[in-house]
Order: structure tokens, then sequence, then C-alpha cells
């Protein structure tokens, strides 16, 4: 099993230079992010943020945090994927939410904790935009729209942890899988997800072998394509009939607590 790295020991500014901010780090331009969260941002807000970041690389197996350990950096994800997960006992650790360019890392200092009790590590190569945890706090503290973006967002993922537990108890491989699926082709916005089954195993607590019968089921069945270490969506309504319906659930909470208005809500499917 390969060692997995951290952050630190392979992040790299990426893209051309846009300008220097306080801290005389290499910031992006705020007109260009691919963070969802930070789109949704007044153009003051998102600046304010933003000159306080810096563009990474993120690799496959990077822990972006780690369980029991201070935080250091928290990170708005522009393109990859990402898992945070927990351990109970001396078992593998469980996914309890994927990340991808919706989502943010390091909702335990919105919450004002300085700990991580989760461990994140990224699955799907692709780049952040990082800022150190006491710029995101003084942002926070300095500016409301910031803090009430990142609180609707811990409320989100607060709704979609819990699904993945109703979920994972009550519904069969089949369609936890499609589920899994489905939120990743979300998350990331694209059909095409580069990741093994071995990690999907480890992120729907199940045998590797269990996971490779699903996968070869699926494409029997026309559902997606697969090769080594990819996997292509090709028929995504049918995927989504076989999926349960906690995608919906998890994919309505994120919409309505982040961009949604009094007249949304949450269906019961």
């Amino acid at each position: 099993m390969l060692k997995s790295e951290t952050i630190d020991d392979r992040a790299w500014a990426v893209g051309p230079p846009r300008s220097i901010n306080r801290n005389g780090l290499l910031c992006p331009d705020p007109q260009e992010t691919c963070n969802a969260l930070l789109s949704r941002l007044s153009h003051r807000s998102r600046q304010n943020l933003l000159e306080r970041c810096e563009s990474v690389d993120l690799a496959a197996r990077m822990r972006l945090q780690d369980r029991g350990v201070p935080i250091q950096y928290a990170y708005f994800i522009e393109s990859g994927a990402a898992s945070v997960s927990t351990r109970a006992g001396d078992c593998l650790q469980v996914e309890i939410q994927t990340l991808g360019k919706k989502d943010f890392v390091g909702i335990p200092l919105v919450l004002g904790m300085r700990i991580s009790p989760h461990t994140c590590t990224v699955q799907m190569p692709g780049t952040a935009l990082r800022i150190r945890a006491e710029a995101l706090i003084h942002v926070m503290t300095t500016d409301r729209e910031v803090e009430k973006m990142l609180l609707r967002y811990v409320q989100a993922t607060h709704i979609q942890s819990s699904q993945l537990v109703a979920c994972n108890s009550r519904h069969s491989l089949n369609q936890r899988v499609a589920r899994w699926l489905l939120v990743v082709r979300d998350r990331t916005d694209s059909p095409e997800i580069g990741i093994t089954h071995r990690s999907i195993a480890q992120a729907l607590g199940v045998r590797r072998a269990s996971i490779t019968d699903t996968f070869a089921e699926m494409e029997a069945a026309g559902l997606i394509r697969r090769s080594r270490k990819h996997i292509a969506i090709i028929n995504e309504p049918c995927l989504a009939e076989l999926s349960c319906n906690c995608h919906r659930v998890i994919q309505a909470a994120h919409e309505n607590s982040l961009f949604g208005n009094p007249g949304l809500h949450i269906e019961r499917w």
C-alpha cells in the first residue's frame, strides 16, 4: 500500500500569475474561479477571500486533513474529487462525504474547532484554492456574507452525511454504487470518473470483489464503461433509475442550502 502524501509534499502554484496578495502569494483572478461556492459570492466578498488564497495542485492520495491533527489550511476545490472518511475502531475507513468543485474542505474551522475529526483524501487529481486557517477565520469574522455562505454549506453537509447513513443501512449494493457514481458525477460535473475499484469499495465499506461484480453487471446493462482506474457513465438516466433516491436528496439539500430561496424544499423521495 502506498503511503499517503500530504498537500505540503506536492503543492505547487498553478496557472499563469495573476497578482500578488498581502502574504506575497500568487492569487487567482476573482473572475475565474471554478468553485461553485466562491462563484456565488459578491465580487467584493469573493475578492476578499481570493486575495488570501493560492492555487495548488491536488495529487491522488494527498491528505488535505488528518484525523486528530491541527488544521493548517482550508481548501475550495476547483477540479478533481476528494473523500471525507471516518473510522470505526480497527475497521477500514468509510466515506461520509464526497467532495468536488461545489465543495469546501475545512468545516471544523467554520464551527470554531482547530482539530479535524475526520480524514480528507484526494481521490481524483485536480486543483484547489488553499487558504491558511488563520486567514479564513479572519475573513469569516469580518465578512458576514462569507460566514453565512460557509454556515449554509455546513448545513448541506450534515444532511448529506445523515442521508448516507440511511442509504448504507437500507439500500442494496447496486443502488448504493449507482448513487455514489451519480453524486461524484454531480460534484465533478463530468461523467468520466478516474478512480480504482478498491477506492470505491473503501468509500462504501464493502469488499473490492463486490464492487467489481456490480460494475460488471452495470457494464453489461450498458450503464457504464470500464477501463483500468477509470469509469465512464454512458447512460445516466438508466443509472438514476437503478439508484435509490438518496442522490436526489443530497443534491436537493446542497442546492437549497446554498443557492435556494424560501420557495424551494427538499422533496420526500
